[in-house]
């Protein structure tokens, strides 16, 4: 015979009405464990992603750094060929040593910020690379709205340099040191037209010679005196080309690696910003 409360509970079971009992929620359990591994792994690779970047951006802020030292020390023969005007480069190889110095130094604050998941290290950084971002913007535009004006200026303080200070092969002062070096280290003479560049130059009016000795293919001969002018005896290339060259090649160098680095600067503002908003959702829950 069938207990009455088992009975009752039969009957319950047949019709159906204990299915307000609460059920298992092991799946739904296992769903969001699941779902906060994929968060925490998609989280660990955005980290390292930013560390990388970071790394690359202190690599890029000591090249650029590099860059400016080269440009003050390195290339002090294309500096001193300016004359006045040379004062203006030093300032550009000054503002890359800065601006270098700041890139590693904001890298570093990355690094930090993402290894230690510090909000403040993040956020710091994110505002020092957003203005980093925003000058770099603003001197393409300079450059790219001002080249040709710029172009025009160093023709013409290179040229008067060479007319109104260069003093000869045997002068020490830092501007006929530099177009002595230019001259024989690029085999090229004069600015634009050889020897007639030096015709009306101080170098001529003194020394009354119409080309320096710096002009000769082969400085030893007897017939480099400075006088005689033949086709195979000057240099037949002039300096303004061969330097334009070098700048060009340079400039191209600069612009690869600051359009690199413009949009490491950009993945990485992303990343950081990413990450201040998780660690604090993770550190402040809803």
């Amino acid at each position: 015979m069938t207990p009455v409360g088992q009975a009752d509970t039969d009957s319950w079971q047949q019709v159906g009405l204990n299915s307000s009992r609460p059920k298992s929620s092991g799946p739904i359990k296992k769903g969001r464990t699941c779902k906060m591994a994929r968060h925490d792994k998609l989280y660990t690779w955005m980290r390292y992603l930013m560390l990388l970047l970071c790394v690359i951006l202190v690599i890029s802020g000591v090249v650029l750094l590099g860059l400016g030292a080269w440009i003050r020390y390195g290339a002090a023969t294309f500096v001193d060929v300016l004359g006045p005007y040379s004062s203006q480069l030093i300032y550009i190889s000054y503002i890359c040593i800065g601006m270098g110095s700041v890139l590693s130094f904001t890298g570093l604050i990355g690094c930090c910020g993402a290894w230690k998941e510090n909000r403040f290290f993040i956020i710091l950084f994110f505002f020092i690379v957003t203005m980093l971002f925003v000058a770099e913007i603003i001197g393409t535009i300079f450059v790219l709205t001002y080249r040709n004006l710029v172009s025009l200026v160093v023709r013409d303080a290179s040229k008067n340099s060479l007319m109104t200070a260069y003093m000869g092969p045997a002068a020490t002062d830092p501007i006929s040191t530099a177009w002595n070096t230019v001259m024989v280290k690029f085999k090229c003479c004069g600015f634009e037209n050889s020897t007639i560049d030096f015709k009306g130059s101080v170098f001529s009016t003194t020394t009354g010679l119409n080309y320096p000795k710096t002009c000769c293919v082969n400085k030893t001969l007897a017939d480099c005196d400075g006088i005689t002018i033949t086709p195979s005896l000057i240099q037949p290339q002039s300096c303004f080309g061969k330097v334009i060259t070098v700048i060009r090649e340079q400039s191209v160098i600069l612009g690869s690696a600051a359009g690199c680095i413009c949009m490491m600067e950009l993945s990485s503002m992303i990343l950081a910003m990413v990450l201040f908003v998780k660690l604090g959702l993770m550190r402040h829950p809803w």
